[in-house]
């Protein structure tokens, strides 16, 4: 499954300098210059809002004023229109200056250069929409910002895209000054005008055309008396640009946004309903091919670079065909990035909420756990999928177990979930911090905790049986008729092997050689430690060679092959230790900044504080 905008032909071809992060005017290659403002200022203002971020965090929203009337960070609503098919999936959010920089959100460089706001200090609401038919295809999408300020919630961006014939339809407007959809002190009765100058993206030109609106306003209180009581509003606008008239009509309500809205489709209201969710067949890394891998470096996090993406993955990155999924540790967004040019751009934005811990993508559905005790899950598209209450916060990456999506969390629970609808399908406690990645073995998942315990659990979520190991480092299952899992304890340089079927000791083995990587080979197991890679018999535990050709930073495996991450190259060993091809890559000091090395389908990704490293089998 590819990471995709709303459909195939995005972008489609009156707009092609849309691809990432940038507006109409925005070339979708590197070098990205913004109409108006020099390349140098673009990476100048990059700078002070990396700063502000890390350093004081991005503006919060009032809890006064208009900002009362905005949802937390994360939000979620789905909308239905008697009649319609489609479903509108609604994601709310309040981003930094930086997020929206690097957030596919549609014209906001072009609106930098021609507002008279601050980026950075500057409070912003995002309300951004995806829109499903019956089958789950994706059919529109809509991105609205407002500012927020002491008069009130300003619209500062509306852009629209409609699939009409299989063609994307875009429809987008600037708005300076933003127009005033909320203001501060608003009550029931009010009525009130907007008016100012409206930048509307002209296909025909490749421009935008500026043309006077004026915007006049009332708000009334609701019919529904359950909305009534909450204290909403419902406020009808009706705004003349130009020669076009527009009506539109949304009912706020304080604390959760817009509940329900009608527009020149119809009247949309809060739903439970939803195509249903498809996760796709795993398609693993065929590591006979790894011979034939072919890398290409990317740039990323290179700030004084426009239009480089500023990426931290908190997990391993997810792949998908022609991109990667990055949940981020600096800044609470989750990225869908195209890889296939030079400099990967942001195909998508969202927003989950709160910070986020862990995330992993799993049959083309990306999930992520965020400090809200949450998994939030999105398709390919950024459409978001369901979301699942946990019971305690998750660190490490969830992992497909047969039909079911397996979390563990802080509490010592591990929960399996319906990846079709997050439901839970069983949960059991293992009663102490699991902050290790389970290693799935057949139809067994084996759990280590912090208090030194191994538990093998079934499909079913039964214990089959523990052993007292010590607390974990890493661990790796043989296949075979009597598979073992060798088990590395933290602090430790023994390893030890336990028989699958019922967790008897099978052998202990000092290694002298810390377990920093445990890869699961057909006929051996490769241990890497940052200095030496050892190749260790699965029967009895034997060091059968050793590989020290440079220090590495990362590993990973399968079949008759290992891939590791060296100083200065990619490095594949055979299953005997012997080198079978290195490949030189460009990232720097790769042994002292944090790094992910990937494996999926045809692509292997290798993500690095100083880049990115793309590897595909022709």
């Amino acid at each position: 499954m590819a990471v995709t905008p709303i459909a195939e032909s995005w972008p489609p071809p009156q707009a092609a300098g849309w691809a990432g992060s940038g507006g109409p005017d925005v070339p979708a290659r590197a070098p990205r210059r913004f109409r108006g403002v020099p390349a140098v200022c673009v990476a100048v203002l990059l700078l002070a809002l990396v700063g502000a971020t890390i350093v004081v965090g991005g503006p919060a929203a009032p809890a006064t004023g208009a900002g009362a009337w905005l949802p937390a960070d994360g939000h979620r609503v789905r909308f239905a229109e008697p009649g319609n098919p489609d479903i509108k999936f609604s994601e709310w959010s309040q981003p930094t200056g930086l997020s929206l920089l690097q957030s596919a959100l549609a014209a906001y460089p072009y609106w930098l250069t021609i507002t008279d706001l601050d980026a950075v200090s500057t409070q912003y609401a995002r309300l951004h929409t995806v829109q499903a038919g019956p089958d789950g295809t994706g059919t529109g999408l809509s991105d609205s910002l407002w500012t927020l300020g002491a008069d009130g919630a300003r619209a500062a961006i509306e852009a629209d895209v409609t699939t009409v014939d299989g063609a994307s339809v875009l429809d987008v407007s600037v708005l300076v000054p933003g127009r005033l959809d909320l203001p501060s002190d608003v009550a029931a009765g009010d009525s009130w005008v907007s008016d100012g100058t409206a930048q509307t993206w002209d296909a025909t030109t490749s421009a935008f055309v500026a043309s006077p609106y004026r915007a006049t306003y009332r708000a009334t209180t609701p019919a529904d008396p359950g909305l009534a009581t909450r204290g909403c509003l419902d406020v009808a606008m009706e705004q003349q640009t130009g020669d076009k008239t527009r009506t539109l009509s949304r009912t706020w309500c304080p604390g959760d946004g817009i509940v329900s809205l009608t527009d020149s489709t119809g009247t949309w209201a809060p739903t439970t309903a939803g195509p249903p969710v498809q996760m796709d067949a795993a398609d693993p890394f065929d590591w006979s091919t790894a011979d034939s891998l072919g890398f290409t470096p990317r740039t990323i996090n290179h700030a004084d670079v426009p239009g480089s993406l500023s990426l931290s993955p908190v997990s391993p990155p997810g792949l998908l065909n022609g991109g990667a999924v990055f949940a981020e540790q600096v800044l609470p967004d989750v990225h869908g990035v195209s890889t296939t040019e030079d400099m990967p751009q942001a195909v998508w934005a969202v927003r989950p909420g709160g910070k986020l811990t862990a995330s992993a993508t799993l049959g083309g559905v990306t999930m992520v756990a965020t400090t809200n005790r949450q998994l939030v899950a999105y398709n390919n598209e950024g459409r978001w999928l369901w979301e699942a209450q946990l019971s305690d916060l998750v660190v490490v990456p969830p992992v497909r177990f047969g039909e079911r999506v397996v979390v563990v969390a802080l509490d010592g629970s591990v929960t399996a979930l319906d990846p079709k609808s997050g439901a839970v399908a069983w949960r059991t406690d293992l009663g102490a911090e699991l902050r290790n990645t389970p290693v799935v073995a057949g139809d067994r998942l084996l759990v280590a905790n912090q208090a030194g315990a191994l538990a093998c659990i079934d499909a079913n979520g039964r214990t089959v049986w523990v052993q007292d190991v010590g607390v974990p480092r890493s661990m790796a299952a043989s296949s075979g008729p009597d598979p073992v899992v060798v088990y590395g304890e933290n602090g430790s340089v023994v390893l030890r092997a336990y028989s699958l079927a019922d967790g008897h000791q099978v052998w202990r083995q000092r290694v002298y050689q810390t377990p920093r990587d445990l890869i699961s080979l057909d006929s051996a197991l490769v241990l890497r430690d940052d200095s030496a890679v050892l190749g260790i018999d699965w029967s009895t535990g034997a060091v059968m060679w050793r590989w020290a050709g440079q220090r590495t930073a990362a590993g990973i495996g399968g079949g008759q092959r290992a891939l590791l991450l060296g100083d200065t190259d990619f490095v594949l060993l055979a299953a005997d230790g012997q080198p079978v091809r290195t490949w030189p890559h460009d990232l720097v000091d790769v042994t002292s900044h944090t790094t992910y090395l990937v494996a999926a389908g045809k692509t292997v990704l290798a993500y690095s504080d100083s880049g990115l490293e793309i590897g595909v089998v022709p």
